[in-house]
């Protein structure tokens, strides 16, 4: 079975991913983002930006979006390489870094040293508190792997970890970055993006994750934060995203 999967946009800049089994289109799937993106009320971020300024926002937005790209390579990077001692496993994630297409695809750009200073500044603060994060990872299942389904209207998107931890539980873990410590009303959408991906990744696979974790780094706390769903709270935000996408469908008819 000959299967492509092509990104495509729509004139309003929404990703869709289009897939083609045996030169057929079956099915022209929205990101998770571009769902959650396109149904969520702006109203404060419009705010902030005015608050602060355009150039400012664009500012750190780009500081966020990019610092978080190197980040999430290199605690995958790191994670992917498990022996020896943490400190040896460092030493072993700046040699590879250093050469590593992802980490270094800003290279060339006015702002790319501080991003990658920044981005490596959040990495550590889950080196640092080692035992609360990479400890609890017996085996890494998957890793920034595209993931999609046509359940309920269908998405797709690309999940940044599936793996089992030492206690023997599978557990969805997805890398955020912030300014500052979140409050659990202000994520709700990373908790969608969490049941998405458990509902694609259970698709794909036939493995059932039995619940989710969000870490994020944030530039005020040395100790990054851990928000852990189970698989009843995945349930919940799983049936509060198909509503998201049945309302992306009334706006944009797919």
């Amino acid at each position: 079975m000959n299967e492509i999967i092509e990104r495509v946009y729509d004139q309003s800049g929404n990703r869709f991913y289009q897939v083609t089994r045996d030169g057929e289109v079956i099915a022209k799937l929205p990101s998770v983002t571009t769902i959650l993106g396109g149904t969520s009320d702006k109203s404060g971020l419009e705010a902030w930006r005015q608050r602060v300024g355009e150039e400012e926002a664009d500012r750190i937005g780009k500081l966020s979006a990019n610092r978080g790209t190197i980040m999430h390579r290199l605690v995958e990077l790191y994670k992917s390489h498990t022996e020896g001692e943490p400190l040896e496993r460092l030493e072993k994630l700046k040699e590879l870094a250093s050469e590593d297409d992802e980490v270094n695809q800003f290279k060339g750009e006015e702002q790319y040293e501080h991003w990658l200073e920044e981005g490596w500044k959040m990495f550590m603060k889950f080196f640092h508190n080692h035992a609360d994060y990479f400890d609890s990872i017996k085996k890494v299942m998957s890793a920034e792997e595209f993931l999609w389904t046509t359940k309920k209207g269908g998405w797709a998107g690309t999940v940044d970890n599936v793996s089992e931890l030492v206690n023997n539980k599978v557990k969805i873990i997805d890398y955020k970055n912030s300014r500052k410590p979140k409050r659990d009303e202000w994520i709700q959408d990373y908790y969608l993006q969490a049941s998405a991906y458990w509902m694609a990744y259970w698709d794909m696979t036939g493995v059932k994750a039995d619940g989710a974790e969000i870490w994020i780094a944030n530039e005020v706390d040395d100790i990054p934060q851990k928000f852990t769903l189970t698989e009843t709270d995945l349930k919940f935000y799983l049936k509060e995203f198909i509503k998201r996408r049945e309302k992306f469908n009334e706006l944009h008819g797919v």
